[in-house]
């Protein structure tokens, strides 16, 4: 019986298991580019396998070492004359270097790279995009953010240890997060982690032991720990940032959103309220977040904060949305301001709705400060940590030293959670708590219950959507049915996108249509405060878009 090893090739440190357990269960293949990616189910785990064999691993012993041959050599004559600060001209001249290389170690070895001289020059090209893969890339960690559906990654110190593990669009019957195949080696670790230093031109060391960078060419954020905080050496994250931005449509398509809460944070977006978005790490807040952003109107100034660009502020311009973004913190902003200083500068920057990427530390106080002043702008919200409403508050007071009286400046807190129907493995992200906060304590308009359920309380006794009301000139009964149309034509837009399978009815720019023209109808109609004639209007108007799309 042949013995099961893991694999390398000689260019590489990094061992791939090629194999499965013996029970795991085949869930689904597919392939991105030249690599193919198998989904198991693991019966006797309580995890699922993400099992992958990059193609440089198979290309046999004789082209691994005339690669290997290559990158020693190419690592022994560092060209000295060259802007090494940009990496697409290290990566240009690796490709051209490497192909002159590769042809020449493979005429010594006798090595045949093809049949005629179009397959050769494929052949060459492939090769020498491996190369860079191994010398300017990410090495294996660069087949992993190449697949489309890969979220997250993680590595878990020691590397050599732990298996590299990843969260994925799972399929049903498929946990989001998995194990794989791949054991990262401290020496290839070492390498993506000069890698990253080299484009990133952050420290890393003893005493810089955190490492916080973009990625941009695979639009991913990573986060390095290394000694002293972590004892057993580099532990790694890598996180995703989606190709397009989330939507409330698309949120109610995947479950984590009912239409009615959809149309209740879009009538208190356009009633400016304070919304506080909270949930543990991983639980999508800032996914949620960016599509609240997408209900301001595209004529409202926007004007948003973060040290990580996280949230969708250049998508939004592509389509005409009003956005004008801050960065603030160390590895965003190196000049003579720390970053509450730029927060207050930034809030001088004119009338704007304020979305802020987390709600912490002492910008927090400065921006309570203004929005009890009245000068935060027409609209604030954020992110924080916190499972509950209540912890939100403790979080905000307790913690932050943010006064009481301060906090009351808060509207709604919305929680994200992540929940494991009938106590499976599998998590599902939801909204699982909508609260309104008023003399000094929450009430529940929506709450979770097996799935988010509207409260006697939204119903009738809701002091914002009271507020909205008065301030439109509306009874809260008619407040209550601008609700439920807005939850209505979010959820006729799911059907709509179901019925003719196109996801981009669900997108950006069909949401801003879709707002239009509902605020548009509210003009028309508002005098008469015909709900039925404006969701007639507005369901004729939109089967009649779509109609080819």
């Amino acid at each position: 019986m042949k013995e099961k090893k893991d694999v390398r090739p000689s260019f590489s440190h990094t061992w791939v298991r090629p194999f499965t357990p013996s029970d795991a269960v085949l869930v689904e293949e597919y392939r991105f580019g030249d690599t193919e990616v198998s989904l198991y189910d693991l019966p006797s785990e309580s995890e699922d396998l993400y099992h992958v064999l990059p193609p440089e691993y198979e290309i046999g012993r004789e082209k691994a070492k005339v690669i290997s041959k290559v990158k020693d050599s190419l690592a022994e004559h560092q060209v000295k004359d060259m802007a090494l600060s940009d990496p697409g001209q290290v990566k240009e001249y690796i490709r051209n270097r490497g192909k002159h290389l590769v042809k020449r170690m493979a005429e010594a070895f006798d090595l045949d790279l093809g049949d005629d001289r179009e397959s050769e020059i494929k052949e060459l090209e492939n090769l020498a995009e491996m190369l860079i893969k191994y010398t300017a890339g990410y090495g294996v960690l660069e087949t992993l953010l190449s697949d489309p559906r890969v979220e997250d990654i993680y590595v878990d110190a020691p590397s050599e240890r732990n298996r590299v593990y990843v969260e994925i669009e799972a399929p049903e019957g498929l946990r989001e997060k998995c194990r794989t195949n791949i054991y990262l080696s401290s020496t290839d670790m070492e390498s993506i982690l000069s890698r990253f230093r080299f484009e990133s031109g952050e420290p890393f060391s003893e005493a810089f032991p955190v490492l916080e960078a973009d990625l941009p060419e695979y639009d991913t954020r990573i986060t390095a720990i290394g000694s002293p905080l972590s004892s057993d050496g580099v532990a790694l994250a890598l996180r995703r940032r989606d190709p397009e931005p989330w939507t409330l449509p698309k949120l109610i398509k995947v479950g984590s959103l009912t239409p009615l809460a959809a149309g209740l944070l879009s009538f208190l977006i356009d009633g400016r309220s304070t919304i506080l978005v909270a949930g543990s790490r991983g639980a999508g807040k800032t996914t949620l977040l960016g599509a609240l952003m997408l209900e301001f109107p595209r004529s409202q100034r926007i004007l948003t904060i973060e040290d990580t660009r996280e949230l969708p502020s250049e998508e939004m311009q592509e389509i005409d949305y009003n956005v004008q973004s801050v960065m603030i913190g160390s590895s965003a902003y190196k000049g003579g301001l720390n970053s509450n200083e730029v927060l207050r500068v930034s809030l001088r920057l004119g009338e704007s709705a304020i979305v802020m990427g987390e709600v912490r530390g002492e910008e927090a106080r400065t921006l309570y400060e203004a929005m009890r002043a009245g000068t935060a702008g027409s609209s604030v919200m954020g992110t924080i940590h916190g499972n509950t409403a209540q912890s939100v508050y403790d979080r905000v007071v307790h913690d932050m030293g943010i006064s009481k009286e301060s906090f009351s400046a808060t509207d709604i807190v919305m929680i994200a959670g992540i929940v494991r129907p009938g106590g499976m493995q599998k998590r599902v992200r939801k909204v699982t708590q909508i609260s309104e906060y008023e003399d000094g304590g929450f009430s529940d308009l929506l709450n979770f219950d097996g799935e988010l359920r509207p409260t006697e309380f939204l119903k009738r006794d809701s002091e914002k959507i009271g507020e909205i009301a008065n301030s439109w000139g509306l009874s809260y009964s008619e407040a209550v049915e601008n609700i439920k149309l807005r939850a209505k034509i979010r959820e006729k837009m799911v059907k709509v996108a179901e019925k003719k399978d196109n996801e981009e009815l669900l997108g950006p720019e069909w949401v801003a249509k879709a707002n239009n023209k509902f605020w548009n109808l509210i003009s028309k109609y508002g005098a008469e405060r015909d709900y039925h004639k404006i969701e007639e209007e507005w369901m004729n108007w939109f089967e009649e878009r779509t109609m080819y799309v």
